[in-house]
């Protein structure tokens, strides 16, 4: 029993309108710093790569291409043999580059500044790579350590090319291999200049966002539950009238339409009396007979007399009693209900009693059941009918008393569905924690 009512304060919290809206700004966040970050991240990758890909484009036309001598692109050895001698020199104190190569079009290297068997081998160009020589302009891509002419790099790499010219106007791929380290180490600085300043303003305003909205929210949660106060006294203020216009009738009218049928029976069965007079008698004692077994009907569903757990199944009896006038088949059912607390039992009887009268007032229905089960953790109330049904999307003055009454439901840690669909009848459920 006490794990019960833990579950129902932790429900109760889940449910609570700041919890969640706290909840789910917190993920809201998470959500959006994880994604700025991610593009924070991408960003600077590229920024690291383009500001490579200008410094390869630099060297490679400001150092490397004006240094190339005729023949160098026919693969003259003397030409080759005289760019090794113009371009070791200055292409060595790039210690981020940690190899270069300048390829014609059908893929020999022409030049390697670390040579590892490379040069005047060929090694066909990708499409990227052709591309560039094609359309000039430079490209990057992740050296494969698969490719031949990759076997000799011992650690990972980034591939720049960008397209030069020799002093003919051949078009030559000059190809540098970066320092995947030294790229990320630029990579990190770069994403550490620019990161806070995005997430820094974007913080900040997530977080006035937040509690600005959490105090609107408090505000709304505060009007809600003086509205559910309001509905719940003015359910006590009805719970009071109708047990005072209940004991009233009972006390007066009803017990004297009882005198009298009593003393119209009593009258017709004198000896002396006519027979046209006797009946008379007899007709009177039998309306007022049925009139009042209506009025004690309309006393149950005003106010049981017994709304206690095990007094349940009685007064559920009464409350369908009117059913039968009307041409309904009712039937009531309950098990385990002493499991239900008498608070409980109330709030069981009205909602049966709202969904009752709904399906005798509307539903045209033929049947119609009202079913109890309990046991130690739960207990359920269904109200089944197969009448004409209704469009739930559509609101209906009739259901405002159900709609009015999910809120009290939801205080005793419960539930309160309707389904329903036109020509498929309707069901009304309800679940609330066993105290």
């Amino acid at each position: 029993m006490v794990r019960t009512r833990r579950q129902g304060s932790r429900l109760r919290l889940i449910r609570n309108p700041v919890t969640q809206f706290l909840v789910l700004g917190l993920v809201t966040v998470a959500a959006i710093i994880w994604s700025v970050d991610s593009l924070a991240d991408r960003a600077a990758s590229d920024e690291a790569i383009s500001e490579a890909s200008r410094i390869n484009a630099l060297l490679a036309r400001q150092v490397a291409e004006p240094l190339l001598p005729r023949g160098f692109a026919g693969g003259d050895r003397g030409a080759g043999d005289q760019a090794d001698r113009r371009l070791d020199p200055r292409l060595a104190r790039m210690p981020e580059i940690k190899r270069i190569t300048i390829r014609s079009e059908d893929g020999t290297v022409l030049y390697a500044n670390r040579p590892g068997g490379l040069l005047l081998r060929n090694f066909p160009l990708d499409k990227d790579q052709q591309r560039v020589l094609r359309e000039g302009g430079s490209g990057s891509q992740s050296s494969d350590p698969n490719r031949p002419e990759n076997r000799v790099d011992e650690d990972p790499r980034v591939e720049i090319y960008t397209r030069i010219e020799s002093p003919e106007g051949t078009p030559l791929l000059f190809d540098a291999y970066y320092s995947l380290d030294r790229l990320e180490t630029r990579q990190a600085e770069i994403y550490g200049t620019f990161r806070w300043l995005v997430l820094g303003p974007l913080a900040v305003l997530i977080v006035v966002a937040t509690l600005i909205l959490s105090a609107l929210t408090r505000q709304l949660t505060r009007a809600g539950r003086e509205r559910e106060r309001l509905l719940r006294s003015a359910i006590d203020a009805s719970d009071a009238e109708r047990r005072r216009i209940a004991r009233d009738l009972h006390d007066g009218v009803v017990q004297d339409l009882a005198g009298t049928a009593f003393a119209l029976s009593a009258i017709s069965r004198t000896p002396e009396l006519a027979n046209e007079s006797r009946e008379t008698l007899d007709s009177a004692g039998t309306s007022l007979r049925g009139s009042l077994k209506s009025l004690r009907s309309l006393l149950a569903e005003i106010h049981p007399p017994d709304l206690r757990a095990d007094g349940l199944a009685a007064a559920l009896g009464d409350l369908i009693a009117p059913a039968g006038t009307v041409g309904i088949q009712a039937s009531v059912s309950v098990e385990g209900a002493e499991t239900a607390s008498d608070e409980q039992a109330a709030l069981i009887w009205r909602v049966a009693q709202e969904a009752v009268r709904n399906t005798i007032r509307h539903s045209q229905a033929s049947t119609l059941a009202v079913t109890v089960r309990g046991d130690k953790d739960r207990v359920w109330l269904e109200v089944v009918d197969d009448g004409i049904g209704f469009d739930p999307t559509q609101p209906r003055p009739d259901s405002f008393g159900l709609r009015g009454l999910r809120s009290l439901v939801a205080d005793n840690g419960g539930v309160l569905e309707v389904r329903s669909a036109p020509g498929e009848g309707t069901t009304v459920r309800m679940e609330v924690e066993a105290p």
